[in-house]
Parts: C-alpha cells; sequence; structure tokens
C-alpha cells in the first residue's frame, strides 16, 4: 500500500467521497443495490463511527468485488483531480488518500489518479463475495495523548501516515467536505475545505474553494 522509498518532504492528503469523486461511493451503491432506506436507518440512529461503519458493511454482505468496483466506476471524478496531482507531485507532494470507504475502492481511485497511497477500512471477502465483515485499521484510533480524542478519526491516521514519510505535520496538504473530515483539517499543516457538505467545516479551514475544481489548491499549495 505504502511506497517507503519516496523522498519528499511534503503531503497531500484527499478524502474520497464528495471530494475527489464527486458522489459518495456508500450512497450510489445503496441507490444501485437496493438498500438505501437502511443505509438511511443507520446514519440516522446515533451510532458510534466504529458501530456505524460495522452496520453500513453488513449492507454490503453478498455483493460481489467486481460489483463494487463497477458502483465506484460509475462515479465521475473532479475533472482536473488527476492534472493537479501530477501538479502536485512535481512540487514535491507525497499524494493519497485516507477515507471511511473500503481498500478496494479507495486503491481504484489511487490508481486511477496515480496517487502514491491509500488508506481505508478492509472490507473481508470470502472468493469474490462480501462477507459483511469489515476490518478497522487501528491506525485510525488514537495512539498517543495529545492525539484526536474521538475513538475514529482520519486525523490519527493521518499522523500515521505522515510519520511513515518522514513528513511533518506542518508540511501536510488535506482536502475534505465532510464532518468526518474536521479533524484531519483542523490539526493538518494547511486544511482546505472543499465544497463543504458539513459547513463548520469551513470555520476550521485555512482555505474554502467553492468550485468543482482543485487548482485553486495548488495556489496553497
Amino acid at each position: 500500500m505504502l511506497k517507503t522509498t519516496l523522498t519528499s518532504k511534503k503531503m497531500a492528503i484527499f478524502d474520497m467521497d464528495n471530494t475527489l469523486l464527486q458522489q459518495s461511493f456508500i450512497r450510489t451503491a445503496a441507490q444501485r443495490l437496493g438498500f438505501t432506506e437502511a443505509l438511511q436507518e443507520i446514519a440516522a440512529a446515533g451510532y458510534s463511527a466504529t458501530e456505524r461503519t460495522r452496520k453500513i458493511a453488513q449492507l454490503l454482505k453478498g455483493s460481489r468485488y467486481k460489483e463494487l468496483l463497477v458502483v465506484v466506476e460509475s462515479i465521475p471524478v473532479v475533472e482536473d483531480a488527476a492534472a493537479v496531482v501530477r501538479e502536485l507531485k512535481k512540487k514535491g507532494y507525497i499524494c493519497g488518500i485516507i477515507s471511511d470507504s473500503y481498500t478496494h475502492i479507495t486503491e481504484y481511485v489511487k490508481n486511477k489518479l496515480g496517487m502514491d497511497f491509500s488508506c481505508a477500512n478492509e472490507l473481508e471477502f470470502d472468493g469474490d463475495t462480501a462477507t459483511g465483515n469489515v476490518y478497522i485499521p487501528a491506525n485510525f484510533r488514537p495512539a498517543q495523548a495529545g492525539d484526536c480524542a474521538h475513538e475514529y478519526c482520519k486525523c490519527n491516521m493521518m499522523r500515521h501516515i505522515s510519520s511513515c514519510f518522514s513528513v511533518n505535520m506542518e508540511d501536510v496538504l488535506a482536502i475534505g467536505d465532510g464532518e468526518n473530515d474536521v479533524c484531519m483539517i483542523s490539526k493538518a499543516g494547511t486544511g482546505v475545505a472543499f465544497n463543504a457538505t458539513h459547513l463548520p467545516l469551513n470555520e476550521v479551514a485555512d482555505f474554502i474553494v467553492s468550485q468543482r475544481s482543485f487548482r485553486p489548491v495548488l495556489e496553497v499549495a
């Protein structure tokens, strides 16, 4: 998953759903596979992030590996995403994804855009069929005093992955749109709210992008 031979000391971390992708993978999957109502019930139930992640994974039980790839293939990426990733890499940035989706989905997007890593939950498959079980990597959880106090948070993974590449936190650029990006955006050296679907994200971001383009990110990178 990680290319540890890279020597750059800067990093750009992107959220995937409604950021790199113009829609949410799990909501699109729900529409395609017929579990929209069940997904809405889980979202409204007030579960912890960990329990919500497990219950959503159960909705995918019986889904085929390739079937889920067809879903993500159907979702358009932001038009200039690949070009902006190339420009960031020319500037010396390691580029990757941190998402609460699933690794086989984030890896598809990573490869499509020429990125360096992706970090997400691991959906379990028996052969090519989803079992409904999910493995949540320990690095989404707090690792030390001073990390985010949430039981499950992208900022914890951000600290881990930046450490893996020997990148200082002040040299991390983080881009996201939603409520689960708030800690990551606020704790990164430079945080960008990208067409925020959770408006309080704009309040903690260093920069706000309100157009469906990553070009403005190059101005602050």
